[in-house]
């Protein structure tokens, strides 16, 4: 483990910090409910996730097409999903509400005491993908108590491109090694080990739901957590021994 002093915890949201699936799926339960439409949720979630938000993701990283709003990534797969699953009739102003769901996702029961714990001897902040709308509106909602915010929209590309870890070093005026990656994803953790941070694995074995396989984990991190309570413990603990 690097000598380097952390300073700052930066950490993915969707799906580290936050349970979206389940908070857009009680979203889409509640717009059954009140239009009769019998739909699977947590099929309709997925794709909305991984072939709409995802998807686009990787186009913007290859270089395919440029950087552009949350809120826009979201709302082009999601007309093509209220079509497929018999709710194209909804109304404009319904559809505009519906979008914004992510922008209202629940944090893990476990994520405000954690952070918490974590800012008593820590800056911390995400570092998403998402924008600084939807950075803010998920952090009001669930009363996130970060010391800023990082988006990658700031920089007009996404991660895991290996330069954008750099570029949120250079924002912070910190040594790459005086910043720790927290995230849920190994893709992340990896790109952000490449090019010098300290990582943190926190398991999130629903965010996809229940019988999904996990994901394989090839490196090794710094810290391997359960939740964010367990790993703020552990960073106590070390940060008194003067291990971080």
């Amino acid at each position: 483990m690097s000598s380097t002093k952390v300073k700052a915890l930066c950490f993915d949201v969707f799906g580290t910090v936050t349970d979206w699936r389940s908070s857009v799926v009680r979203e889409g339960e509640a717009l059954s409910a009140r239009h009769g439409i019998e739909v699977p949720w947590g099929e309709f979630v997925n794709k909305w996730r991984i072939d709409g938000y995802i998807a686009t993701l990787i186009k913007i990283a290859s270089g395919e097409m440029e950087c552009i709003p949350t809120e826009q990534m979201h709302r082009s797969k999601l007309e093509e999903l209220l079509a497929e699953y018999g709710l194209g009739g909804l109304g404009e102003e319904e559809v505009n509400d519906f979008n914004l769901a992510w922008n209202r996702i629940e944090a893990w029961p476990d994520a405000v005491e954690g952070l918490s714990m974590m800012k008593e001897n820590f800056l911390i902040m995400p570092f998403s993908n998402g924008d600084y709308r939807c950075m803010l509106d998920i952090a009001k909602h669930n009363g996130l108590p970060w010391d800023g915010i990082i988006s990658a929209d700031f920089f007009k590309k996404v991660k895991p491109d290996l330069s954008i870890y750099a570029d949120a070093a250079d924002m912070l005026c910190m040594e790459p090694a005086e910043i720790m990656m927290v995230a849920c994803h190994t893709q992340d953790l990896d790109a952000a080990y490449k090019n010098g941070f300290r990582t943190a694995y926190v398991n999130r074995p629903l965010e996809y739901g229940a019988g999904i396989p996990q994901e394989d984990k090839p490196n090794s991190y710094d810290y391997e957590a359960g939740d964010f309570v367990a790993l703020a413990q552990m960073l106590r603990s070390d940060q008194a021994a003067g291990k971080v």
